[in-house]
């Protein structure tokens, strides 16, 4: 049975989400077809385009973009030159084919190309390749590949992340640019059924509040509070399981930040994506080369608060690094970071146990713990932020939790569920008026709605409009509103 058609890169492809007898759904995959004669011709090209490029000097691999150039170049003129006058179309099926099994990932091309995909998931040969889609989940799709194909896609990725497949190093992992894939390849070494292989998509323009909040993943109400926790120094830990769009909600909460703060970002591999003028963003090295230093995530922690930073964000928190980032936020950095877990105390649980083992004194240096979920309503697949913890005390060595946040599934709304002690507390350390901080909560929220109803969701043009709201709050929030007729 049909559920959805949708046709991805340049209309040359059609995906159809299927379900079968049992209930499951399949991602189908179907390709342009290529009568005979132009099967002949696509044979002919990629024929002369292997002799051309073992004669001449092809750009390396690892500069995939020019090469990619290369290839598409040569290809147009063999186009030119043994099919002169063919139509747009057929000249952009070529084009698509002569790509995808060239510099291209041969059976997977498609599916890297799809925007609603998230993760490929290869599982040896002979068997269907799974995906991840944003709607759906995790999906099997019509697509195979052989024993060749995985060992040239296998060759392939080694070569374009820098990493020498062998019995030695039996697990490749690194990053594919431009197109800001991560990687993850085990070897038959420790695979028996592999070589098996996953390839997560990062988004190449990061999602924005603006844009959380016309998914449904947060509210107004919740962004202004959270913007104006991190303003006023406040930490915050994002807690989830996999693929609930944890850092995808962290990048999105630093676009509030503004600009001319020094931002240290911390990651294993790179993810997060700014555009403050002082931003610092560092990535750990692995290496088991002589002379070769490893520098891993508490050696970048550690470096970081050298730096005179006034946020120290860390991609995930998973050893380690953990106690210096805590240490951190005991000294008075404002801190930003991720953890897997399922639940406050699930996390809480992790950070006070090996290998994170955080006093937990420190814990109260932790502002604001903030939880997201991959829910299911009817069909489809959504991420929501289901609770929201502020961190008020220790009692008998456990954390004291006060929850202003709550998802309701009856109507898939973010309701407050009890008052901010932070925002008390705010008040009370900056000799604040309660009824100022309660109008520039208010004011924030009214913002980021106008954001919403103007569509003002790209990186660059919330950013702008983040930093012209410091400058001068009531002509932004003005601006905005008369844009849509509601100043008039």
């Amino acid at each position: 049975m049909h559920v959805n058609d949708y046709m991805i890169l340049d209309g040359l492809v059609q995906v159809s989400i299927l379900m079968d007898r049992n209930g499951q759904y399949v991602y189908w995959v179907e390709e342009p077809r290529l009568s005979k004669e132009e099967e002949s011709l696509l044979l002919r090209i990629r024929d002369e385009l292997g002799r051309l490029m073992s004669i001449k000097n092809a750009p390396s691999i690892y500069d995939y973009s020019s090469v990619k150039g290369y290839v598409k170049s040569i290809t147009e003129s063999l186009i030119e030159r043994y099919a002169h006058g063919i139509s747009p179309e057929v000249t952009k099926k070529i084009m698509y084919y002569v790509l995808k099994n060239t510099v291209g990932l041969g059976p997977i091309e498609p599916l890297v190309n799809d925007p609603r995909i998230e993760d490929v998931h290869i599982n040896g040969p002979g068997r269907s390749v799974y995906v991840w889609h944003n709607r759906y989940g995790h999906i099997k799709t019509n697509i195979t590949i052989s024993d060749e194909e995985l060992s040239r896609l296998v060759t392939l990725l080694s070569q374009r992340i820098r990493k020498n497949p062998s019995s030695a190093s039996p697990i490749l992992e690194g990053l594919l640019m431009p197109e800001n894939f991560r990687v993850e390849i085990l070897l038959r070494d420790i695979a028996s059924i592999g070589p098996v292989m996953t390839i997560r998509k990062f988004r190449e323009v990061p999602l924005t509040v603006v844009d959380m909040i016309k998914l449904g993943t947060l509210s107004s109400k919740l962004a202004a509070y959270l913007w104006f926790m991190l303003d006023h120094g406040v930490s915050t830990l994002i807690i989830g399981p996999t693929g609930a769009g944890k850092t995808t909600l962290l990048n999105a909460l630093l676009f509030l930040v503004r600009n001319g703060f020094r931002i240290i970002t911390i990651e294993d591999t790179r993810e997060l994506y700014l555009l403050h003028d002082h931003w610092v963003p560092l990535v750990a090295r692995t290496s088991d080369m002589p002379g070769v230093a490893n520098v891993d995530l508490y050696e970048l922690v550690k470096v970081s608060m050298r730096l005179r930073p006034d946020y120290i964000v860390v991609g995930e928190l998973r050893g380690e690094e953990s106690y210096v980032f805590f240490q951190a936020l005991a000294s008075g950095h404002t801190g930003l970071s991720t953890i897997h877990a399922y639940s406050a105390e699930m996390a809480i649980r992790r950070l006070l146990s090996k290998p994170m083992e955080i006093p937990a004194t420190l814990l109260t240096s932790l502002g604001v713990i903030v939880q997201i979920n991959v829910v299911a309503k009817g069909d489809e697949i959504m991420r929501r932020v289901t609770r929201v913890e502020e961190v008020i005390d220790i009692q008998e060595d456990r954390p004291v939790l006060n929850r202003v946040f709550e998802w309701r599934r009856s109507d898939d709304s973010m309701v407050s569920v009890n008052d901010s002690v932070l925002v008390s507390r705010i008040i009370e350390n900056h000799a604040l008026q309660p009824n100022e901080v309660k109008a520039e909560l208010d004011r924030r929220e009214r913002l980021i709605e106008l954001m919403v109803k103007n569509n003002v969701s790209s990186p660059s043009n919330v950013f702008e409009i983040i930093n012209k709201y410091y400058i001068s709050p009531d002509e932004t929030i003005n601006e905005l509103s008369e844009s849509i007729g509601e100043g008039r």
